[in-house]
Parts: C-alpha cells; sequence; structure tokens
C-alpha cells in the first residue's frame, strides 16, 4: 500500500490544471468527505466521530511552481469533554491560506516563521487538498474540548487550588502526615 492508498481521505488534483488560474480568477474545488472516509478521519484524530466533513478552495498559480490555496473548512464532530468525559456534537468552521510548494523549493526553515502562510511540500505533479482539509481540521481542534454548561466536579482541583494545598501542608506538620486531611480541609473551605 503506498501512503497516498492509505490516507483517509485523498482528494489529489493536478498541478498542471491550475497553471492558468490567478488571485483575480481562482479556480474553486470543493472536498467532501464520504461516510466511510469520515469514520477513519475520526479514528486518525481520535474522535468519537466525524459527521461531516468538507473545505472549498480556491486555488491559484504563485511563484516558483507552488499553488496558493485559501481554504473555507467545515465539519461536524464528536468530542469527550475533558472535564465531564462526555460526548458532545461540536461545529467546526476555519478559514486558512496554505501554500503548496514543490519539495525541491521547501525551505524547512521558513516554516518556523509565524507570520507567513503553512507551507506544504509536495512532489509529484498533483496536491492532495483531502490530507491538506484533514491537516487543517486537526489543527483546529479545540485540544481541551469542554462540553458547553460543563462545570468542574467538586473532586478536580486547579492547579492554583494544588499549590495552595502545597503551601499549607509545608506549613502545617499535621497535614504532612494525612495527605487526604488538606484535601478534607480545602473541601470544607477550612482555611
Amino acid at each position: 500500500m503506498t501512503a497516498k492508498q492509505s490516507l483517509e481521505f485523498s482528494r489529489p488534483v493536478l498541478v498542471r490544471s491550475l497553471r492558468d488560474a490567478r488571485p483575480e480568477a481562482p479556480r474553486e474545488i470543493v472536498v467532501t468527505a464520504t461516510p466511510d472516509e469520515c469514520v477513519r478521519i475520526a479514528h486518525r484524530l481520535g474522535l468519537p466521530q466525524v459527521a461531516s466533513l468538507s473545505c472549498r478552495y480556491a486555488l491559484c498559480a504563485g511563484v516558483g511552481g507552488a499553488i496558493v490555496a485559501e481554504g473555507a473548512l467545515s465539519a461536524r464532530v464528536s468530542q469527550s469533554c475533558v472535564l465531564t468525559l462526555d460526548v458532545f456534537e461540536d461545529v467546526v468552521g476555519e478559514r486558512f491560506t496554505l501554500r503548496f510548494v514543490p519539495e525541491h523549493r521547501f525551505d524547512p526553515e521558513a516554516a518556523d516563521d509565524l507570520e507567513a502562510s503553512d507551507e506544504i511540500p509536495f512532489e509529484g505533479d498533483a496536491i492532495d487538498l483531502g490530507e491538506a482539509t484533514v491537516e487543517q481540521l486537526a489543527l483546529a481542534l479545540d485540544p481541551w474540548p469542554r462540553k458547553p454548561d460543563a462545570t468542574r466536579p467538586d473532586y478536580v482541583i486547579t492547579e492554583e487550588e494544588a499549590e495552595a494545598l502545597a503551601e499549607r501542608d509545608a506549613e502545617d506538620p499535621q497535614a504532612r502526615r494525612n495527605p487526604f486531611g488538606a484535601l478534607a480541609k480545602l473541601r470544607r473551605g477550612d482555611s
């Protein structure tokens, strides 16, 4: 199986078909994942479900064989809340700009420039809009998803509360002997 065959969502576009595309007259392409591809994408990204994924691209030829892609991604996904572990549905919408650059012209050092458009190297005569879409979805997802109106359970403490407990333990020898004593005091609201 080649790398292209193993991708969950592949939509190759021949670079030569974009030669005449210009910023004032870009070539518009919409890529949409099938239900089977959505299942594979969810597995790859560690999500309970990807219900839908599509992206509208406006493509134009750039300098040195590069292809500039303006994308507008939309997806319906299910995520697990980091506070409650409940699964909830979410809608992701993201606009982005990519530059597909021939591999021999790709400069990894330029990729560190946070102000520049993201560059994706490609080899051969095609770019893969499906793979680019999955990568952009992965970047757009909240790394700490919270279900709307989710509240922190009482037994979960914040970093500040943990620091306060450590300070109290240092000052109170009794709390040091019983690590749960400090937690009990905190829960009761004792100072």
